[in-house]
């Protein structure tokens, strides 16, 4: 071998080595950088599993002695506190709050799926709705029975406006009637279309979202012309 060729041979093997050490350098300062990915995502995990745990803290916090709350305004959260209401009941409150309108009395939330005569009688001392009007923030409490509520809201009601006729009424007269939204109103009309007009108030059972104690709370406000 020639001296030239010795020195290609040696230059080559030193741009062979110099090659060799960069890649293993850069290889070894890859780990940190997927470290810090990792760790960022576990940041993450753990902030999202911090808000679990604070949500479930909040739905579970048992009422105060004497705290109630407004099924016109809780969200699901504060609902879900409620003796025997669970996610999927706080969900259908809202939802059918959403839908249909704002409760105008305790019945009206046999309105919502599950929810019947008897859970409304257990929740009714820990419920409030609020009461009266022209931006007044005045609340009352609802400590009386469903029975009695539903009494008293029937009789405010048919002093503010008289029955209409139930085959006759228009949606917006239909709303006008404690515990009726858009949605209802047009379940109503949709049923009395189907069945050529109602024959007498108590027909209103036929439409969905209409219980028992509902269509009691809402005789008062009716009336089929013969």
């Amino acid at each position: 071998m020639t001296r030239d060729e010795s020195r290609t041979l040696a230059i080559t093997a030193g741009v062979l080595f110099l090659a060799g050490a960069a890649r293993a350098g850069l290889e070894a300062v890859q780990p940190p950088l997927t470290l810090e990915a990792d760790t960022v995502s576990a940041n993450d995990l753990a902030a999202d599993s911090r808000e679990m745990v604070d949500e479930h803290e909040r739905r579970s916090a048992p009422l105060a002695p004497g705290e109630r709350l407004d099924p016109n305004t809780a969200n699901e959260q504060q609902l879900d506190r409620l003796p025997g209401i669970g996610p999927a009941a706080a969900r259908a409150i809202v939802e059918s709050r959403i839908a249909e309108g704002r409760f105008g009395d305790l019945e009206a939330l046999t309105r919502v799926r599950g929810i019947g005569p008897a859970t409304i009688e257990r929740l009714a001392p820990h419920l409030t709705l609020e009461a009266g009007g022209g931006g007044r923030r005045a609340r009352a409490a609802v400590t009386a029975t469903p029975r009695t509520a539903r009494s008293s809201a029937s009789s405010a009601n048919h002093q503010v406006a008289p029955a209409i006729d139930l085959n006759r009424a228009t949606s917006e007269e239909l709303e006008q009637v404690r515990g009726i939204g858009p949605a209802l109103a047009a379940r109503i009309i949709t049923r009395r279309d189907e069945v050529g007009g109602f024959r007498r108030v108590e027909d209103l059972i036929e439409v969905r979202g209409i219980g028992p104690a509902t269509l009691e709370s809402m005789r008062a406000h009716f009336f089929v012309r013969q």
